[in-house]
């Protein structure tokens, strides 16, 4: 059921990344009021001419956090990306505890996570750990709480796509080349969120979002071959390499071996969605060519 009170404020974390700036957006289209919080005031002059009331506060900062999220509907939480610190995982622990004791002090009306596929596991999955914590902390609360486990971002792969334009190459960790796993846009997240946030719903619920079909690394390449005009060739890096790979994109030692491991759960077939009959299924509509047309727009005129 859709919640139809007005003067309600729609509290969203982490603005300035892909998932929560597309979840402020989509509520901003829609005529909602908006509080981004945001650990700087670097970019709030620009949400304020969108029309949002903006908040500053640091994720472990629990009386800021409380303050942001006073009078609030309904709360967008998720788990920063920390890939330059040694432990991730007792961050994530942290950043749940003050999650907990903010929303509980600021009486909010009902939570929306974002959590991963694979989520359901509470080893094997590497980073995907950090938002079985959050699911496992947060499910304590009184209050109604979504989470929403989303599949691989689409828009992860726009790392690659200078070596695309440039090479005609699109690496891949994920194996093999041609089977096919779930992935979402960011965009669709947005939408999917913030539909759950106006909604009204008891207990503790969650959502698998997955795109509106299957991709395969191959497919990926041929997206990118299409928009960059150009032929593409998906290759594996072989696991050998992932380390130096994973390490020159400026991660920790530690969240190398977790990367690592979480790939390993991809390729294995370990990490994927639950599926079970009390878990909610909803799709997106962004396609696979679509997102790979954002990501290259410059490179493709």
């Amino acid at each position: 059921m859709i919640n139809e009170q007005e003067n309600l404020m729609y509290v969203v974390f982490g603005a300035t990344g892909q998932t929560g700036s597309a979840v402020a957006n989509a509520l901003l289209e829609r005529n909602f009021p908006v509080r981004v919080v945001l650990r700087s005031d670097k970019a709030a002059s620009t949400w304020r001419q969108k029309g949002a009331d903006v908040a500053i506060a640091e994720v472990t900062d629990v009386e800021a956090m409380t303050a942001a999220m006073r009078e609030a509907d309904a709360v967008y939480v998720m788990n920063p990306p920390a890939y330059n610190v040694s432990d991730m995982f007792a961050l994530a622990e942290q950043i749940g505890e003050c999650y907990v004791e903010a929303l509980t002090n600021a009486d909010a009306r009902k939570v929306v996570l974002l959590s991963s596929v694979g989520s359901q596991h509470a080893s094997g999955t590497g980073n995907i750990l950090t938002t079985h914590i959050l699911e496992r902390m947060l499910g304590n609360l009184a209050v109604p709480v979504t989470v929403l486990r989303a599949a691989s971002f689409m828009e992860n792969w726009g790392s690659a796509a200078a070596i695309a334009a440039e090479l005609g190459v699109l690496p891949s960790f994920f194996a093999p080349l041609d089977r096919r796993l779930p992935m979402v846009s960011t965009e669709d997240i947005g939408r999917t969120a913030a539909e759950a946030m106006i909604e009204d719903w008891k207990g503790q619920r969650i959502i698998e979002l997955h795109g509106p079909i299957d991709y395969s690394p191959n497919d990926v390449a041929a997206a990118f071959a299409a928009v960059l005009n150009r032929n593409v060739q998906a290759i594996a890096v072989p696991e050998s390499d992932w380390q130096a790979t994973i390490s020159s994109f400026g991660f920790s030692p530690e969240a190398v071996n977790s990367y690592s491991e979480m790939m390993r759960g991809f390729n294995s077939g370990h990490i994927v969605f639950e599926s079970s009959p009390e878990i909610e299924t909803r799709t997106g509509q962004t396609a696979i060519e679509a997102a790979v047309d954002r990501l290259t727009g410059s490179k493709s005129k």
